[in-house]
């Protein structure tokens, strides 16, 4: 059985275009083959290929890449357990993105050099390739979609990775993200009743007589941490904070900080009021991340505990009574 096969079907030097098994080689292999996938937790996006695998040789190599592309996505949830600092998650992150990344520049130019490009698909080895360029461009997927905010590179679509690194246009892309997987569904299941208890809450209930106090810590983590996007005022967020109804606050709130730093400030926080929790702060919509999505009470939850400005975050908090 091949090793890595992301590396060996795409090589100059046993690449699938030097096979020369015939049907009945493969026949004899898919017999003895036991094709294992386990995803240790959900993955985001489904590979939807369009092409069948007909023939022994297609079925062959689509339950090898299938079980390396499986292997890879454990490995890469591995690589970033909760307990681990930043520091790790950051150095991991740029790692792997440049794996992956690699992997993507390596079969563009195995398809070109071939010939092996989408419109032949039909033909065996081009289906082969294709289904590896796709697993690929799935892990990329993966790796961004969970892990994003400890990178500073560009985030793309599908549609957009097509574009940006094969040069493709399509009218139905082979991978299609997932409805309402970024959420933990035992989590959800347990937290139902209460959920919709807090969804019903209007404001964080401030609790602390010295509404100058908040201002003081917002402006110093501005300064120290660049907490908020250049869009959004610190005044803006101070409003949010304090105000008695969400409803009557319209201006949306951009971090500029890491999604783990914003939870650590808002750990600092929550002891100053009623109702400071990630559910709650999901439930205004007014929230959104250094990457310009919603930020989720499940992007809250998830985080680690160690981000890589604590220090800085703790020194503000320590300064200012």
């Amino acid at each position: 059985m091949i090793n890595d096969i992301y590396a060996s079907l795409i090589s100059i030097t046993e690449g699938i275009h030097k096979d020369k098994k015939n049907e009945r080689d493969y026949k004899e292999l898919n017999n003895n083959f036991k094709n294992s996938v386990a995803y240790k937790t959900p993955p985001l996006f489904t590979i939807s290929f369009t092409e069948k695998d007909f023939g022994a040789k297609r079925k062959y190599y689509k339950k090898l890449i299938d079980i390396e592309t499986c292997n890879k996505f454990n490995k890469l949830i591995d690589s970033f357990p909760e307990n681990a600092i930043e520091h790790e998650h950051i150095f991991n992150y740029q790692k792997i993105f440049d794996q992956y990344k690699h992997h993507l520049r390596n079969v563009d130019n195995y398809i070109k050099k071939y010939n092996f490009h989408r419109e032949n698909i039909q033909e065996e080895n081009t289906f082969v390739i294709q289904y590896l360029k796709t697993n690929m461009i799935w892990l990329y997927l993966e790796l961004q979609e969970r892990f994003a905010e400890y990178g500073e590179e560009d985030r793309f679509t599908v549609e957009e990775i097509y574009k940006h690194h094969f040069n493709e246009v399509l009218n139905e892309y082979d991978i299609v993200k997932n409805k309402d997987k970024t959420t933990n569904k035992t989590e959800l299941k347990s937290n139902t009743k209460v959920s919709k208890k807090l969804n019903k809450k209007v404001s964080f209930g401030y609790l602390k007589e010295d509404k100058n106090w908040l201002l003081k810590i917002l402006k110093r983590l501005q300064f120290s941490i660049d907490l908020l996007d250049t869009s959004t005022d610190v005044e803006d967020l101070y409003k949010l904070l304090l105000t008695e109804n969400f409803n009557q606050i319209e201006k949306k709130i951009y971090l500029d900080c890491k999604t783990t730093e914003f939870k650590y400030v808002v750990n600092k926080l929550k002891m100053h009021f009623k109702n400071l929790n990630p559910t709650i702060i999901e439930s205004t919509g007014l929230f959104y991340t250094k990457l310009g999505k919603p930020l989720t009470a499940q992007n809250l939850y998830s985080k680690n505990n160690n981000p890589l400005k604590k220090e800085s975050i703790d020194n503000i908090f320590k300064q200012i009574q």
